[in-house]
């Protein structure tokens, strides 16, 4: 983040409120006498979203905005375990075979059914190529999709499949209506048309880069609970300092995405509590291994040992994050063989600060005398610090980095294209599943080297892509850890990354909201429907 002077910060902070105050949701202090029901919650988000639609529901913009409008068949609990949703049960016969049974009671926001043909539509748009869906690689290896009478949706794959199982909890899994959608398929997920689901609220309105509005859906088919609140507004203010002085005023009851160096001026505020979970985030320094010269591991590795990762844990993530220590998947991701993985996380090389053995590899490496490159970040706290950090660490080896600065959307579209233009890219991920090979498969398997993945290290290795493919073919768990162990211990000796920190998730909520705490897939959650205003 670009230092701002205090006069700035100020004009900002007073434009903002200034708009905050015009806007129709109501401040903590009016939300309090609406008692335990009804209210409007006000929610900062750092950027826009992209747009309506589960069908492009992959990031931690869009997500909090459409859980709230579309419910998958099934859902995560807080301890990932996988719950009935629209599906009031299901059944895995064999290693091929899924069979969901659906609710039969379940009404869109405009009050006309669910049938299996929305599902069942649902479902083959997110398969389907044409639609372009940033999740569709969920369902790559599903065969067929096919009704069993009125309320059964039978799911046949095409080869075994250890993670499809979670993709129905995902927006992947999430059911609109097909009836509005083709009333409206010029228009349907943006601004001017809209979207019809059955979750606990229903989308009422899109100002693009300014703000989405929500209302409580009266025809919600769980009864059970909420939807408590009568409305959520969405505000996007890429500016940190301004969100978290929105939370101070109390014109903001909700914000995520909070800016490191912002964390301690939250917990000095008396009105906000900063609501956290471990999580399945990794943040890392990710090398253009097709390109020269990070294509040598020599060089990879002489930059890893030259970073002194511990300083920046201590000096920005604090305690906001623990080291990622070499691995891409954290500890609390050991969802299954803890002893195996826990093992494994003690013989790898951690990369710990080593000058000497930086210059030593950089002797050894194809470009002895350095070379000039590219850092390509955003202003994210974090990212941006480390691309400072690294700048000055590698300038002993001969090293001349330029740091290019993008906007958030600019960092996403360069390190999901297949183009792969940066030599070096700062960027994080969060596993989609309660799974080690969430972290693993998606960032390092030659396949997601293409548009739409997230190999940000634009990584290939033969031995790598074999056993992370066998190990999603197995159903065995035990046999699953040991081949994923493998393809990490190669991953790490090959340093296509410099792992930093497996960040918190975190939420900065007012006094007055209750009902909800962060889970680390909280990015799957209809979280709204809980939440109150005391």
């Amino acid at each position: 983040m670009q230092k701002q002077t205090k006069a700035i910060l100020v004009m900002i902070s007073v434009f903002m409120l200034l708009v905050f105050t015009g806007c129709s949701g109501k401040s903590s202090s009016d939300s309090k006498s609406e008692g335990k029901s009804g209210g409007t919650i006000t929610i900062g988000l750092a950027q826009d979203i992209v747009a309506v639609d589960p069908a492009f529901t992959y990031d931690f913009a869009t997500g909090p905005v459409v859980n709230q409008i579309t419910e998958g068949l099934l859902k995560f609990n807080e301890k990932g375990d996988l719950e009935p949703n629209l599906a009031k049960d299901w059944e895995n016969p064999d290693e091929l075979t899924y069979v969901y049974h659906l609710r039969d009671d379940v009404t869109f926001s405009d009050g006309t059914p669910m049938t299996i043909d929305d599902v069942i539509f649902s479902l083959e748009r997110i398969r389907d190529p044409k639609t372009a869906s940033y999740v569709g690689w969920m369902f790559d290896n599903v065969d067929k999709i096919e009704k069993e009478g009125d309320w059964t949706v039978k799911v046949t794959l095409s080869k075994p499949d250890a993670l499809f199982k979670y993709a129905v909890a995902t927006t992947a899994g999430h059911v609109i209506s097909k009836a509005y959608y083709d009333e409206h398929k010029d228009n349907f997920g943006k601004p001017e048309g809209g979207i019809v689901g059955t979750g606990p609220f229903k989308f009422v309105s899109w100002q693009t880069g300014s703000e989405i509005v929500l209302e409580k859906n009266e025809n919600y088919w769980n009864k059970e609970g909420g939807p408590y609140l009568d409305k959520a507004v969405f505000k996007v203010i890429p500016e940190g300092t301004t969100r978290i002085t929105g939370l101070k005023t109390g014109q903001l009851n909700i914000a995520v995405e909070l800016p490191l160096d912002l964390l301690g001026k939250i917990e000095e505020m008396d009105n906000v509590r900063l609501d956290t979970s471990d999580s399945y985030l990794i943040d890392g320094i990710e090398f253009n291994t097709q390109r020269k010269p990070f294509n040598d591991p020599k060089v990879r590795q002489a930059m890893n040992y030259a970073l002194d990762k511990e300083k920046i844990i201590k000096q920005i993530i604090k305690d906001a994050g623990i080291p990622a220590e070499g691995t891409t998947v954290p500890p609390v991701m050991w969802t299954f063989a803890k002893d195996k993985w826990e093992q494994a996380y003690k013989e790898l090389p951690n990369y710990s600060y080593d000058i000497e053995k930086a210059k030593k590899l950089m002797a050894e490496s194809s470009v002895p005398e350095g070379f000039k490159a590219k850092i390509s970040t955003d202003g994210d706290t974090l990212r941006m610090n480390a691309a400072l950090s690294l700048q000055a660490a590698v300038k002993p080896l001969g090293i001349d980095l330029e740091i290019e600065k993008l906007t958030g959307e600019e960092l996403m579209s360069r390190t999901f294209g297949g183009a792969r233009d940066y030599d070096i890219a700062i960027q994080n991920w969060g596993a989609d599943f309660p799974d080690p090979s969430g972290n693993l498969h998606p960032l390092f398997h030659s396949v997601n080297t293409g548009d739409g993945g997230a190999n940000y290290a634009n990584y290939k290795n033969a031995e790598v892509d074999k056993l992370l493919a066998e190990q999603n073919e197995l159903i065995d768990d035990e046999k699953r850890a040991e081949l994923m162990i493998k393809a990490q211990k190669i991953i790490a000796e090959d340093s296509p990354w410099i792992t930093l920190s497996h960040q918190k998730q975190m939420m900065a909520m007012t006094n007055d909201v209750e009902g909800y705490h962060i889970t680390p897939l909280w990015y799957w959650d209809g979280f709204l429907k809980d939440i109150k205003l005391k």
